[in-house]
């Protein structure tokens, strides 16, 4: 009796037709599992954010506090007054991949918190010093009031001594700079609309985030593997009919081998 090899056992007629039944019932499992995954994030819970409405700043925080992760990039409006001389500029600001420079300015909020604020861009350096020089000199734009994109601070770095202009927007370090700046809040606004002849600096909104279902995400991981098991278990089958008939041949070969040695 031949010994059949695996491979001529997977190709015969049963074989191949029980292999179009695991691969259908695999391609429904597959199906399950990519709707669970849809179900997942269809069913994710949105995180809400109002971050286009403008808020007042006092809602959204408050000096000398940590700030909450929903009161990043929120729209925001503070009511108060520019504080005389505390205009500066910033280098090494990038929009929108462009390098340029910021003007930053110390805002005194009604209730007396400081709040630091980025009032626009310009690729032009000389742009950018001569509108802080000159609204140190006559006390700033027109205001009673600024409305723009709440931020975190960023981290200030040592000092360079080779650089003149600091590239942070650090309220830490802005404080030690700016006099009866305490308390100050720990972010800083980007203004909407920049004063002349400052472009308003690139601040789009926060994407939205979407908190996934994880018992969806484990429904569907199932079905996955549901669809590798019915592949298997055709596999298993099949082997299983290989190594039948490979011990049964092995068998017959050897009672043929006693037979002649009867015979003999």
């Amino acid at each position: 009796m031949t010994q059949p090899s695996l491979a001529a056992v997977m190709l015969r007629p049963k074989s191949l037709a029980l292999l179009v039944v695991s691969i259908g019932v695999a391609l429904a499992f597959a199906f399950f599992g990519q709707w669970q995954l849809s179900r997942a994030v269809d069913n994710g819970d949105i995180l809400a954010r109002t971050t286009e409405t403008v808020q007042s700043l006092q809602e959204v925080a408050a000096p000398q506090e940590t700030i909450r992760n929903e009161a990043v990039g929120q729209l925001v409006r503070a009511d108060g007054a520019w504080v005389d001389g505390d205009f500066l500029v910033l280098a090494e600001r990038y929009d929108e991949g462009r390098p340029g420079f910021w003007v930053a300015g110390h805002w005194r909020t009604d209730d007396g918190g400081t709040l630091a604020v980025a009032l626009g861009w310009t690729a032009d350096e000389q742009d950018a010093i001569g509108a802080a020089a000159g609204w140190n000199a006559d006390g700033g734009p027109a205001a009673t009031a600024v409305e723009g994109r709440y931020q975190q601070a960023e981290a200030p770095t040592p000092p360079d001594d080779g650089r003149e202009l600091p590239t942070e927007m650090a309220v830490a370090a802005f404080i030690n700079e700016w006099a009866d700046a305490v308390p100050a809040y720990n972010g800083y606004v980007t203004l909407a609309d920049a004063p002349a002849p400052l472009a308003a600096i690139y601040s789009p909104a926060p994407e939205r985030e979407v908190q996934l279902n994880f018992l969806n995400l484990f429904y569907a991981a199932e079905w996955v593997l549901f669809s590798l098991a019915a592949l298997y278990i055709w596999y298993r089958l099949i082997r299983d009919v290989w190594e039948k008939e490979r011990d049964e041949a092995e068998a017959a070969a050897g009672d043929g081998v006693l037979a002649a040695r009867k015979v003999d």
